[in-house]
């Protein structure tokens, strides 16, 4: 066996392991703490995880590759320690707000030489299982910088309507196309009126078109939520704004697990609705008493007023 074929080899075995890519993980970060407690700057070069794919530029990946791992070496570090970024595209600003004392984006980033930078592994859940414990920080962290405060009466259900991406994703992205572009309910305002005549009068039904939210709203929004209802797609990536035990419903596809190990890992009850194509349309009728006849969902949808 040649060394090529070896090292194709080992990879492989990594990626079927998911325990030892989170053990991959967990001594990337140490590594940086350690880090931290010799010098106040540090260049994080964002990397995903063994297996993964996609840029923290989009909006799913910013999460989970670059959000929640740096939540995780901000909490864990001196409060002087500066981690020094390259820009990220339409989602700097945000990143800036989230944590203006403890992130810089440095100019030159691409200049420096390679030894100067370290890589920040991310947490991809379709890679790895994330716990709990994880995702809580991250919300507790994010909601506390931008002064939001979790309800203690979630009562939203919230449709996702899909609509097209910003051109910034079709134009200038490293990685282009997102959206309605990709996947799309072709019948979604029939599915958008079947689903909010059926709610029951202790509930408000909000139909979301994430594309013009502020991701502060879109925050608060999902935090205040018992469920969502949405095709597979980044905005689902909001259901770890959701409180512990709310419902997702998804109109997916069995072989992208992404937001049922997230689920899991928030403790949702979560519902897949396979579908083999990507431009869909829903049977309304059926997905109506489907809301009304399953023990978890019932009781916030009620068996009237159907199409």
């Amino acid at each position: 066996m040649d060394y090529k074929t070896t090292i194709n080899n080992l990879r492989n075995w990594i990626i079927k392991n998911t325990f030892l890519k989170q053990i991959i993980i967990k001594q990337n970060q140490q590594s940086i703490i350690q880090l931290a407690k010799s010098t106040r700057n540090i260049a994080l070069n964002p990397v995903p995880p063994v297996s993964g794919n996609g840029h923290i530029e989009h909006y799913y990946h910013f999460i989970f590759d670059l959000l929640l791992p740096l939540s995780i070496l901000i909490k864990k570090t001196p409060s002087d320690v500066i981690f020094s970024l390259k820009e990220i595209g339409i989602l700097t600003p945000f990143l800036l707000k989230l944590f203006d004392n403890r992130v810089r984006i440095q100019s030159n980033f691409d200049v420096l030489p390679e030894e100067k930078k370290v890589n920040l592994i991310g947490m991809n859940p379709k890679t790895i299982n994330i716990h709990y414990f994880q995702l809580q920080n991250l919300k507790e962290l994010i909601c506390a910088n931008l002064n939001i405060v979790s309800t203690d009466k979630p009562n939203k259900i919230l449709l996702i309507e899909r609509l097209p991406p910003n051109p910034y994703y079709l134009n200038s992205a490293n990685i282009k196309g997102a959206g309605s572009s990709r996947r799309a309910i072709k019948n979604h305002k029939e599915l958008e009126k079947s689903i909010k005549s059926k709610v029951s009068p202790n509930y408000e039904f909000h139909n979301l078109k994430l594309e013009h939210m502020s991701l502060e709203d879109q925050i608060k929004y999902f935090d205040s939520a018992v469920a969502v209802i949405a095709q597979h797609g980044a905005g689902l990536a909001n259901i770890l704004w959701m409180p512990k035990k709310s419902i997702v419903i998804e109109f997916g596809y069995n072989s992208r697990t992404h937001f049922k190990k997230t689920s899991a890992s928030m403790q949702h009850d979560y519902f897949l609705f396979d579908n083999n194509e990507s431009h869909i349309e829903i049977n309304c009728l059926e997905f109506s008493n489907w809301l009304s006849e399953n023990k978890i969902t019932r009781d916030i949808f009620i068996g009237k007023n159907t199409l």
